[in-house]
């Protein structure tokens, strides 16, 4: 939960998935401090407080003003930044005002700026896990890069027709020599490449292409910010306040798409075919197929933000006691666009995929874009190596992508009014504090897509209908602290304090939250602390009103029935596959993707709902400035609201879990999945436990002080209890799932004068998958197979096996950094270096989704080493 200063701040967004509030709307040089809550905060700040506050405290009583420059640039090219900004404030007899300004500019970070993510590697090794087996590159002495096949036909098998996929030869003329092995192409002017079992055939496989090069790791940002704090004091007890913020960010992605014939809207209802046909007068072949070619995909987002608040606090007293009063209204607006293009039509695409003409007027689907083939009479020759190289010219462009804009608003706003007192009447350890108040809140979240994307006629591209729904919800709260024992034994103070909250939402209904927690002192040197609280999160606004959200996962990555004959796969999974007459070998081959649909849960999904602990002991030394504090955490999801997973969906059908086996379909036959109901569900259980350990030493000596701050978590454990009793174990695994057992941070910080210097370090711990459930790191791959030299066998306990072995494991990491500052007058001055080392990510095996290149994603530093300047000045 975000908050700023003590109010719950509203999302910004693009797209249905609105949920989060976005940090970055605040501008740096605003801040004061944030204040992290990791073990819980007070239920008065909302019902889904008592998991983690991030408060975000901003400077108000300036009196002047102060610029500041900062840059950072890599020590390679690309994924450079810079902020400047400003801030003028005055501090009057009964008031205050300020005015901040930011600008932040962040350049794009491109896949062929890191050696990483340039290079897609298979990053194998042999069965042992030693030796690297990956292909040798013979024109770079490298590891082979297999970054995006296209420029490529792969034929359809049929009768008398063996499936392959062929590349004309003059693409790459004679630095390729295609005189090996398995080169047996019947076609003239084509080669046969990758064929498993002839490793010759992928030293020409077509994966390079200048778009995947150009495509973004890290997108391009450009925000203005404009922050507003004032307030004035109308009488002595009553003050007026008012905090007003704009910000605008735009953002943009290029990534590099394929263009081939794969209708999956149309063939599940219409039966389309997902290939060229024979007859199709741009088929020069004459056999059933596949073109791939590569094109420029990109998407655009431009968000503005509205933030105001509008309140008035004072105090007064009443029968002896001094009470304060606070009642604001907040109202937040994000106003999204957003840009998916070009994307790809695909009623054209089938029109221009038809068995025996070039383009129909009537495809399989119907006209649904008011094309007319008069425009493109001849069609695509997508056969033609201009066409394969993605060179598509301008009427083939205007007549098969479609470029478009959908929006997004969401709306958040409440009343809030809060009255308190340190003294509610006195007991014998001290006075009994109170704070009692009510919040009545409204959200609204309206996300239109592009018009072609909403009416599912958009090609190899995820789409979804319009996202549009509200909520109202009325709350009351009050938190109390008690002092219960002081000046005793082994007990110099004991606190409680306790907090409640009951709200009542109309999506959702009526539920209440509490917290309690113990603060005892032992000694001045010796605290414990303890809590007990918890918390209540009804569905988002997206989680309830989703549109129809349609997606497409291949047949590998959506059915764990593929090659369950291979070593390794769970008994469980083949003794179900073979039940349903499943071919151990059986690959899905030939299948276009699964249809996977996402919809809201309105009626149907209930509210998460979560109880934590907390015990920690706090040793505060006399003899030096020194704070140890250690704290155990224990949280417990209930009715977790998330998506399951379309393959998990499937293998717990397999594995028994009869209510998992309606929400797919297997067509009969052939085996293929065609459509998975993934969306939002309530998982029964997610236990999250763990320590966290915070040090703090300050030293000061000859007019040199030195401190030194660390913070660790370890999780001891990260465990969901799925539908259907199936059980899911996170701990100690990658960032893919849910992520390392261990972070943490250490820092040292000596100031002499008017200089400071730093040094500081991040760390991950290391994650394995290897216990995930269908996670299998050692399988046969025929792309390695070599049946000319006795390589022919996939099984893995074979001495002529062609197994690999997959990373699927990240090591520990760590980041360095340092800088040193001088500060004189009214000057500052910064330079530093961050990610010292240059770490990279951990490197990942193409058997890990969860990477770009051989890049680990997720929690990693992907700009590297890069060195920056701060200069500043106030005034």
């Amino acid at each position: 939960m975000t908050l700023i200063n003590g109010r719950r701040a509203g999302p910004a967004g693009t797209r249905g998935q609105v949920q989060a509030f976005d940090l970055n709307v605040i501008p740096q040089s605003q801040v004061e401090r944030f204040d992290i809550l990791k073990d819980g905060a007070s239920s008065i700040y909302g019902s889904d407080a008592v998991a983690g506050v991030i408060n975000i405290i901003t400077k108000r009583d300036m009196d002047g003003g102060a610029i500041n420059f900062y840059a950072s640039q890599p020590f390679e090219n690309g994924g450079e930044q810079f902020r400047a900004d400003a801030t003028f404030g005055k501090t009057f007899d009964r008031g205050y005002a300020s005015l901040s300004m930011e600008y932040y500019r962040a350049e794009a970070l491109r896949k062929k700026d890191r050696k990483d993510t340039a290079c897609a590697q298979d990053y194998v090794t042999d069965v042992q896990g030693g030796v690297r087996r990956d292909y040798i590159d013979s024109r770079t002495g490298e590891y082979r890069c297999f970054n995006l096949t296209n420029n490529y036909i792969s034929v359809v098998a049929a009768p008398g027709v063996t499936a392959m996929s062929i590349v004309p030869t003059s693409f790459y003329g004679p630095a390729y020599n295609y005189n090996v092995a398995g080169n047996n192409s019947p076609y003239a002017g084509f080669a046969r490449f990758a064929r498993g079992g002839y490793p010759g055939t992928y030293a020409y496989q077509p994966s390079d292409t200048p778009l995947y090069d150009n495509s973004t790791v890290i997108s391009p940002v450009d925000r203005y910010t404009l922050n507003f704090v004032g307030g004035y004091q109308v009488t002595p007890n009553v003050e007026l306040y008012t905090e007003l913020l704009y910000n605008h960010r735009k953002s943009s992605q290029i990534g590099a798409g394929q263009v081939f014939q794969s209708f999956a809207q149309r063939n599940t209802v219409g039966g389309a075919p997902n290939y060229l046909p024979a007859s199709n007068p741009n088929n020069t072949l004459r056999v059933n197929a596949v073109t791939v070619a590569a094109y420029e995909s990109s998407s655009f987002q431009e968000i503005d933000y509205y933030r105001g608040v509008v309140g008035a606090r004072g105090d007064f007293q009443a029968a002896g006691r001094d009470f304060s009063w606070d009642i604001y209204g907040q109202y937040s607006y994000s106003d999204a666009a957003y840009n998916n293009g070009p994307r790809i039509y695909l009623d054209r695409l089938l029109a221009l995929n038809s068995p025996n003409v070039a383009c129909t007027n009537t495809p399989i689907g119907g006209n649904v874009s008011s094309f007319n083939c008069a425009d493109l009479p001849n069609g695509i020759p997508w056969m033609s190596e201009r066409v394969l190289g993605g060179n598509f010219n301008e009427a083939e462009r205007n007549f098969l992508f479609v470029t478009e804009e959908g929006t997004t608003t969401y709306k958040h706003g409440y009343i809030e009014g809060v009255l308190s007192t340190d003294r509610l009447f006195s007991l014998p350890a001290g006075d009994v504090g109170l704070a009692a108040g009510f919040q009545v809140r409204h959200e609204a979240l309206d996300d239109q897509p592009p018009a072609q994307a909403a009416i599912r006629n958009v090609a190899l591209y995820t789409s979804a209908g319009r996202t549009r729904g509200s909520d109202d919800i009325r709350e009351a709260f009050a938190e109390v602290e008690i002092p219960l024992l002081k000046d005793l034994p082994f007990v110099q103070s004991l606190t409680l304090n306790a907090s409640g909250r009951i709200s009542d939402y109309d999506s959702y209904g009526t539920s209440d939250t509490y917290k309690a927690s113990l603060n005892w002192s032992l000694t001045p040197e010796f605290r414990i602390r303890g809590s007990y609280g918890t918390s209540f999160r009804a569905p988002a606004l997206y989680e309830l009103f989703l549109g129809n959200q349609v997606g497409y996962s291949s047949q590998a990555n959506t059915d764990p029935c593929i090659k369950y004959g291979d070593s390794g796969v769970d008994a469980g999974i083949v003794n179900a596959c073979a039940a349903l007459g499943i071919a151990p070998d059986y690959t899905g081959a030939g299948a276009s993707s699964a249809t996977i649909t996402t919809n809201g849960g309105a009626g149907r999904l209930e509210a998460e709902t979560a109880k934590s602990s907390n015990l920690g002991v706090i040793w505060t030394p006399r003899f030096a400035d020194l704070n140890i504090a250690i704290d155990y955490f224990d949280i417990t999801i209930d009715n977790e609201v998330r998506q399951f997973g379309a393959y998990n969906i499937i293998e717990q059908c397999l594995r028994g879990n009869a209510e998992f086996c309606g929400l797919f379909e297997r067509a009969a036959g052939t085996n293929y999945i065609l459509t998975v109901n993934n969306s939002y569900v309530n998982v029964a259980e997610q236990t999250n436990r763990g320590i966290d350990l915070n040090i703090r030493y300050r030293r000061e000596l000859g007019g040199v002080t030195a401190t030194f701050a660390t913070q660790h978590t370890w999780k001891l454990e990260d465990h969901v209890n799925l539908l259907g009793g199936a059980e899911e174990d996170y701990l100690h695994t990658t960032f893919a799932n849910g992520g390392p057992a261990y972070a943490g941070n250490a820092s040292l910080t000596v100031t002499a004068g008017d200089f400071t210097w730093y040094y500081g370090v991040d760390m991950l711990g290391r994650g394995s998958d290897l216990s995930q459930p269908g996670v299998n790191p050692l399988s046969a791959s025929a792309k390695y197979a070599d049946l000319a030299n006795g390589l022919d066998s996939a099984d893995c306990s074979s001495p002529r096996n062609y197994c690999v072995y997959s990373k699927r494991f990240a090591e520990f990491t760590s980041y360095h950094s340092t800088s040193l500052r001088y500060r004189a007058n009214d000057w500052t001055f910064q330079v530093g270096v961050n990610n010292l080392f240059d770490e990279r990510p951990p490197s990942a095996s193409s058997a890990n989704t969860f990477r770009l290149g051989t890049a680990a994603l997720n929690g990693y530093d992907m700009r590297g080493r890069r060195g920056f300047v701060r200069i500043g000045r106030t005034f």
